[in-house]
């Protein structure tokens, strides 16, 4: 999968370079030209994942090297969707960093695949994690809108501008808290197929719930109370380190069953 990950990543470095210089208004016609570029990464990416799967008999979630990879692709994906649903060519240059970085990092970290051990061979398990990295993308293009919102506040944009990427983050919050619901409900399950119990006190699930219940206050702030403005877009893109740590840190500084 490797050689996969760095073509794609090439292209996805050559995409996040041309809609730069497009959004910076040099080249009109280099916007359908990112496009490409964009789907052409995401064609040799979801090629290598495939080559993963068939490799290694189950879903690329197994290992550090394999959820990087796993999450630059939904982030990925995300981000042309948004850009063919929406015509919105603002927010990749933020998810498209963040995408290359962890493909980035699923090449540095590449080990050999093999099967699943007998405790993850449900389809809980694959559920769970494809709805965990579903809700990051979704976190990550919240991300994205809330500091295109206070980029444009502190450069004092239209009320436009300001409008669309709240409304951008407001529904990431929105899908991200269903899948990362979904997600918590699916390792519920797993979790007592695996160990008996649908609970346990350790660091990634307590971490989890921290995460469903810090976006469900934004949701209830977007959503229930209405609230708009700086404040309510600095904790949207906070929120992201949370993700962020969850993800990474815990599984990195912390012993857990979901350690890789």
């Amino acid at each position: 999968m490797k050689l996969f990950l760095e073509a794609s990543l090439v292209f996805y470095a050559l995409s996040f370079l041309t809609v730069l210089i497009f959004n910076l208004g040099r080249a009109e016609k280099l916007g359908p030209v990112s496009k490409a570029l964009l789907i052409a990464g995401l064609l040799i990416h979801t090629a290598g994942l495939i080559m993963r799967i068939y490799s290694t008999g189950h879903a690329p979630m197994a290992s550090m090297h394999e959820t990087l990879a796993f999450y630059g692709w939904m982030t990925a994906l995300l981000s042309a969707f948004v850009i063919f649903r929406y015509g919105e060519r603002s927010t990749e240059l933020i998810t498209m960093p963040v995408a290359m970085l962890a493909v980035l990092s699923a090449v540095a970290s590449e080990k050999p695949g093999g099967p699943l051990t007998l405790i993850l061979r449900t389809r809980w398990f694959e559920t769970h994690v494809t709805a965990s990295f579903a809700a990051y993308a979704f976190f990550t293009l919240a991300f994205a809108g809330a500091v295109l919102y206070l980029i444009n506040d502190l450069r004092g944009g239209t009320s436009a501008d300001m409008k669309k990427f709240q409304d951008i983050a407001g529904r990431s919050v929105l899908w991200g808290f269903f899948f990362f619901s979904a997600s918590m409900f699916a390792g519920a399950v797993w979790a007592y197929l695996a160990w008996g119990n649908y609970w346990m006190w350790e660091p990634k699930i307590i971490w989890s719930f921290i995460v469903w219940f810090y976006y469900a206050g934004a949701m209830h702030a977007y959503y229930l109370k209405d609230w708009r403005g700086r404040a309510l877009s600095v904790a949207t893109a906070l929120g992201f380190f949370v993700v962020l740590f969850t993800y990474l840190g815990v599984s990195i500084l912390m012993k857990s069953s979901h350690s890789f």
